[in-house]
């Protein structure tokens, strides 16, 4: 049988409420799986997630995969790839929104989603344990935030905005407090910009120096910086950004090889075939062919 793309799943494929036409969606993990199977296999979506996964579960994102117990939040970017695979035992809340409902009338920085580690961070793992401290802290908030939104009483989204940016930052918090490898915040904040960069323009920005102008530093210094906090050069962010946007296309897009070459800036389809094998020790259609025979299941 032929394997087919991976699907995009859209907030309007989730529970409805008056929050949703906001951006914004609370939905019972275990009631998720049951209203929408499509959750139950890989697929995408446009949106950003925060899940507090309780009991164990397979984690997959972006051909990772971490299994996890306990008590874990899970954090999702729009374009990532990703599923929980779980028994009817694990439980949970599940949140979704657009940067738009989460940056919409904020007090505080407009760019805070964007500053947390969370999000398009490629050297952080999308997973952590909730600490057992902080265990009924992250339940109420969770609590509170699907009340607001199956209740949609006036100021709910004032209240859900707020309740998420206290659950985001706090967990920002616990992440630092549990990983003394972090780097310096000068350092740090000039990485984070850089990955901010590459996730926007890795397509057509394939060399250091406009990222480098862009930050107002050298090409040296920013191959030093990010070599130093994250132990590897810059430019091979730049190309595996690009080696994880082709690997997704061939997972969940109908484009051929060649397609999805000219769409990453390979002018010549076997240079991109040549990159590809370089990273990935197979070619693209062969990859193809493997990760959607593991990621896609026959109907019975």
């Amino acid at each position: 049988m032929r394997r087919e793309a991976i699907p995009a799943v859209g907030l309007g494929d989730y529970r409805g409420s008056e929050l949703r036409a906001e951006g914004f969606v609370a939905v019972p993990y275990q009631e998720s799986r049951a209203w929408n199977p499509t959750l139950l296999a890989p697929h995408y979506h446009d949106f950003f997630q925060v899940s507090l996964i309780l009991g164990e579960a397979l984690l997959m994102h972006d051909f990772r995969e971490q299994r996890v117990h306990g008590n874990t939040l899970f954090f999702l970017s729009p374009g990532q790839v990703h599923a929980a695979i779980s028994g009817g035992e694990t439980d949970g809340t599940i949140l979704s929104f657009t940067r738009e409902f989460f940056d919409a009338g904020a007090a505080g920085s407009p760019s805070l989603l964007l500053d947390l580690p969370f999000f398009y961070a490629p050297d952080f793992a999308p997973w952590m344990e909730v600490p057992d401290r902080a265990l009924e802290d992250v339940r109420r908030v969770f609590r509170e935030i699907q009340n607001e939104f199956d209740q949609a009483r006036p100021g709910a989204s004032e209240i859900v905005r707020a309740l998420l940016r206290i659950l985001l930052v706090k967990a920002s918090r616990w992440r630092a407090e549990g990983d003394a490898s972090l780097p310096s915040s000068r350092s740090s904040a000039l990485a984070r910009d850089f990955q901010l960069l590459v996730e926007r323009h890795f397509r057509e920005w394939q060399a250091l120096e406009p990222y480098a102008r862009e930050l107002g530093v050298t090409n040296n210094h920013l191959n030093d910086v990010i070599r130093e906090t994250t132990g590897t050069p810059a430019g091979e962010h730049i190309r595996k950004r690009r080696l994880l946007d082709a690997k997704r296309l061939l997972l969940y897009s109908g484009l051929s090889v060649s397609e999805i070459g000219f769409r990453l800036g390979f002018k010549d389809p076997s240079y991109f075939a040549r990159f590809f094998r370089r990273y990935q020790e197979q070619t693209p259609a062969e990859f193809r062919e493997e990760i959607r025979e593991k990621y896609q299941k026959d109907p019975a």
